[in-house]
């Protein structure tokens, strides 16, 4: 078979056109870092990123639900430990004046003392984080406390958040541990009630009552303090995955620079060579042509 020069223009025009192409992946494998810009580069390849780009969105999806049960927690743990202290400090009143010693103008002044205590107990039991009570259970947009009875007006729902793709946490503490037991809010209104009546049995009575109290409490502090050490767990956990998942993602999508820049220039250079060799063949024929 003759080749022509018809023909062999028309294989430099393939081939430059072939080489183009490839300029333009190095090119852009270069701006963008990527070694696989679309699923034809690598099909395998570009199924084990999208995997891996699903997992990390799902862990960082995690991450919020945790980031926002431990600022829950936070502010929980923070309500409990004023709830005891306040606790603390009735029960040192009642030690004091149920003693002897005690007269009734100290009683009527602690008395006031105690009203004001109650107060501040029914604000830590009504503490929100944001627009939620975070006492009340699932019903977090209804005041678990009012200062007109002592009931807990919550539930005792447990309130979850997915930490993976089986695993499930509660993080919240029902209201009902101040009520449940021994009722908080009623021990103190009993307290300011025998301190204005001046009735020391009755107060030396509710000395027991407020330590029940105090206990209540800290057992559910220190049941907030297992599932907060959990939650702690779980987020070191995802971070350290999120690391690994990233690496694996960086390998499989990520351009090696050096070789890319290393087929660039290749590429440059052959398309240059095909230039070349394309003036040849046409300043040829215009030769002929002239001759």
């Amino acid at each position: 078979m003759r080749v022509t020069h018809h023909m062999l223009y028309r294989n430099f025009l393939f081939h430059l056109e072939h080489i183009n192409e490839n300029l333009k992946k190095d090119f852009e494998k270069i701006a963008s870092g990527k070694k696989i810009l679309r699923p034809s580069d690598d099909p395998f390849g570009m199924a084990k990123s999208l995997t891996y780009q699903r997992k990390l969105a799902d862990i960082e999806q995690y991450k919020r639900n945790i980031k926002r049960a431990i600022s829950w927690q936070n502010i929980t743990e923070m309500a409990l430990q004023e709830m005891t202290n306040l606790l603390v400090e009735a029960k040192e009143i009642a030690i004091s004046q149920g003693s002897d010693t005690a007269t009734s103008e100290t009683r009527a002044m602690l008395a006031a003392h105690i009203e004001k205590l109650k107060e501040h107990a029914l604000q830590i039991g009504n503490t929100k984080l944001g627009d939620q009570y975070v006492f009340a259970g699932y019903l977090t947009s209804t005041q678990p406390f009012v200062d007109t009875d002592n009931n807990y007006h919550g539930d005792n729902g447990q309130i979850k958040v997915n930490i993976s793709s089986y695993m499930q946490l509660s993080f919240n503490i029902p209201g009902s541990i101040f009520t449940n037991g021994t009722n908080i809010f009623q021990a103190l209104d009993d307290l300011k009630t025998a301190l204005e009546t001046n009735d020391a049995d009755s107060i030396r009575n509710l000395i027991g009552t407020l330590d029940q109290a105090i206990k209540q409490v800290i057992v559910a502090h220190a049941s907030l303090g297992s599932i907060m050490n959990r939650f702690e767990a779980v987020k070191t956990d995802l971070t350290s995955y999120s690391v690994e998942l990233t690496a694996h993602l960086s390998e499989t999508e990520d351009s090696d620079m050096a070789k890319v820049a290393s087929s660039l220039a290749t590429h440059q250079i052959i398309y240059q060579s095909t230039l070349a060799g394309m003036a040849k063949i046409m300043q040829f024929n215009l030769f002929n042509y002239l001759g």
